[in-house]
């Protein structure tokens, strides 16, 4: 068994299951950067104002966020691979992460070379493509796809953020997907503003949530577990948020719930499938467990 396999095993064995009164995260999402090359409808980060870190600044939040417990980092935007700071690129920012972390990934539009060395790479898709284009403010699916079809990054998924305007193609585009993508991951729109229409309420989500299933056991690569998509019909789980940590482009971080500093917490209204997932994960259910280590390891 390599020797980093055994660190890892050892460390969540330790941490999370012999541990259970200690709260150490597991998971970090770091918003590289708020800028972006789109205005997306459904996303509140593009329009926000704050400098680019610099490189030394980058180092040190990966520094603290490993110190803190995490031992996977995703790196999210805007746009992550916009970062530039002097003669360093995205490249070197992601060489820095995996010195550290167990795993490394990121999330992009896709409208940019895929070459960034992540052990994932999630590419965003919110449709086919004229919903995906109309969602996202510009004509940019075809080239999307393009360079996932050129992209020899060996783990490239879809990740496709479920609301109002696009729930009745998602069947559709997990069927057009299975043969372009190594997998799909799902999560539901959170209205950072209450009274957004993006919101796709409950009775509407629990039907598709039932046909993303049946995908899911038709052998779609629909990579959340069924445990974590029941979860979601009605968000019927409890949620452990101390599992995942959040360092924003200023080197701030809050240790919880995505949502803290960043807008008003409804969980009734949750649809972070990642904090169901490892929610679920710790609470034992090997469904969450086994879909965690097919998406990371």
């Amino acid at each position: 068994m390599p020797v980093n396999v055994i660190k890892r095993d050892l460390h969540i064995l330790h941490n999370y299951v012999l541990k259970r009164c200690a709260r150490f995260p597991f998971l970090a999402s770091y918003k590289l950067t708020y800028r972006c090359n789109l205005s997306c409808l459904q996303c509140p980060f593009w329009h926000m104002e704050a400098p680019d870190p610099h490189f030394s600044s980058v180092v040190e939040t990966l520094e603290a966020l490993y110190a803190r417990g995490s031992r996977i980092l995703i790196f999210e935007g805007g746009e992550p691979m916009l970062w530039k700071g002097g003669f360093y690129s995205i490249h070197d920012v992601v060489a820095e992460a995996r010195k550290r972390f167990y795993r490394v990934g990121m999330t992009t539009n896709g409208t940019l070379p895929l070459d960034v060395p992540t052990d994932i790479l999630w590419v965003s898709l919110d449709g086919l493509e004229k919903t995906h284009n109309r969602l996202r403010g510009a004509h940019i699916f075809q080239k999307v796809m393009d360079n996932i079809a050129a992209s020899h990054h060996p783990r490239i998924f879809a990740h496709i953020t479920v609301n109002s305007q696009n729930a009745n193609e998602i069947p559709e585009l997990i069927r057009f997907l299975k043969e372009r993508v190594k997998g799909i991951t799902i999560q539901f729109y959170y209205p950072y503003d209450p009274e957004n229409a993006l919101f796709l309420d409950f009775p509407n989500r629990e039907k598709l949530l039932e046909e993303i299933i049946r995908l899911k056991l038709g052998g779609y690569p629909v990579m959340n577990s069924r445990a974590s998509l029941d979860a979601l019909k009605r968000n019927h789980w409890r949620c452990i948020d101390w599992l995942i940590d959040n360092a924003d482009s200023d080197g701030s971080m809050h240790l919880g719930c995505y949502l803290k500093g960043r807008a008003e917490v409804d969980c009734t209204r949750c649809g972070f499938s990642p904090h169901t997932e490892i929610s679920l994960a710790y609470q034992g259910n090997l469904e969450a467990i086994r879909a965690g280590l097919q998406i990371f390891f």
